[in-house]
């Protein structure tokens, strides 16, 4: 009986224990379910976290790429372009779908040689920042650039594509170039204010001397000829001189357009008949008002018609066509000459160069000065045997543009 009990108190014992075990065991799982649920709802914030985080940050990295004003590009370690940006192909004139997987097309052919040099240096993991070059658009331009090429790394820190982005200069440097020769053409005036007088007071009295010695004696003719031709071709100088000066002494005001056009081509009306030339005019905007100094707009327009009738020595048209836009008026002369070579085409721009046998070299200058005080634009084009045009830009009188 001893025995029994004694099994029957162990039996209990053990249900005592299995039933604590089981309690325990229930609770330790609660627990840990309640634990586990917590993580991981703690982890699901913090996933949700990062993925809006990363989302983020690629919407970023993908406006910056789209919206960016330079142009971007995206190239594997073979020179292949992967991607580029929509700057990209307003800057450089290729559409995506016309060099993605293509070799880099924009690199001039006397340049390959630095850009594969620099491209190997960012191939081995190196950056390089703000150097300028030059690159080529479609169209074959060459223009100046500020590029920053850097590498494009996985996780293993391997090198695995370039990434550039370039910013085009060309305008910034036309700037530039055109300030620095503003600056020249000041000095120039300035100077040439100043001893204008000096100069043309002996030469009013070498010009008289000479002229009394052409008329007495026909036996210095060949001599007194070349002597006043040279009198005023230095006289002439003299002049242009002073017109570089005269923009900084503007006077602003209120002028009909169709006003001004007409005195400058009353002026030349019979030049222009004794020489054969006709001139079509087209005005569209008849009624338009700029803010100008009237005299210099004048004297822009002479030069402009002068050059084109010495560009037609036997005869032909001028077509002077004259439109309003949004905020300026445009004025287009084309004549029907002999045309200047491409090659001339950037120097006859610079103070003093000239093809012509008595010219100065300064006229064009004359006329840039003149805009840029004005705040107008101007450009050339030219075709030999085909003709020279011009075309220049004057704001409108602010009124007429609220109007």
């Amino acid at each position: 009986s001893n025995t029994l009990f004694t099994s029957v108190t162990f039996v209990k014992l053990d249900i005592v224990y299995f039933i604590l075990f089981t309690l325990i065991t229930m609770i330790i799982l609660l627990y840990c379910a309640h634990f586990s649920k917590k993580l991981i709802a703690i982890t699901t914030v913090k996933m949700n976290k990062t993925e809006d985080e990363l989302y983020s940050a690629q919407e970023y990295l993908q406006s910056f790429f789209t919206y960016n004003r330079d142009a971007i590009a995206v190239f594997s370690l073979d020179g292949k372009v992967i991607k580029v940006n929509d700057a990209f192909e307003q800057i450089y004139g290729w559409k995506a779908e016309e060099i993605v997987g293509k070799a880099i097309p924009f690199i001039p052919a006397g340049l390959k040689g630095d850009a594969e040099s620099r491209l190997e240096r960012v191939k081995k993991g190196e950056k390089l920042v703000a150097f300028e070059t030059q690159d080529k658009r479609k169209d074959g331009k060459i223009i100046d650039v500020e590029s920053t090429v850097s590498p494009i790394f996985n996780r293993d820190k391997q090198v695995v594509a370039l990434f550039g982005i370039s910013r085009d200069l060309t305008e910034e440097k036309e700037t530039e170039k055109f300030l620095r020769q503003t600056d020249k053409l000041s000095l120039a005036g300035e100077m040439a204010a100043g001893i204008a007088h000096e100069i043309r007071n002996p030469l009013t009295s070498l010009n008289g001397f000479i002229q009394l010695i052409h008329e007495d004696s026909s036996r210095y003719h060949s001599y007194t000829t070349i002597m006043l031709s040279e009198l005023n071709r230095i006289n002439s100088i003299v002049g242009e001189f002073l017109l570089l000066a005269k923009p900084h002494d503007t006077v602003m005001k209120k002028h009909a357009f169709s006003t001004i056009l007409n005195d400058v081509i009353l002026l030349y009306e019979s030049e222009c008949v004794l020489k054969n030339v006709v001139v079509k005019t087209q005005v569209e905007a008849p009624h338009t008002y700029i803010c100008c100094d009237a005299n210099q707009i004048k004297q822009v327009l002479i030069n402009l018609l002068k050059n084109a009738l010495e560009a037609m020595p036997s005869g032909g048209e001028i077509h002077l066509n004259v439109t309003q836009h949004t905020k300026d008026l445009t004025i287009f002369i084309k004549d029907t000459g002999v045309g200047i070579p491409s090659h001339l085409l950037t120097h006859i721009q610079k103070p003093f160069f000239t093809t012509k046998p008595s010219g100065t070299g300064l006229g064009l200058v004359v006329i840039k000065n003149i805009l840029y005080q004005h705040k107008g634009t101007f450009e050339i084009k030219s075709t030999v045997g085909e003709g020279t045009s011009v075309s220049l830009t004057i704001p409108l009188w602010e009124q007429e543009i609220n109007h």
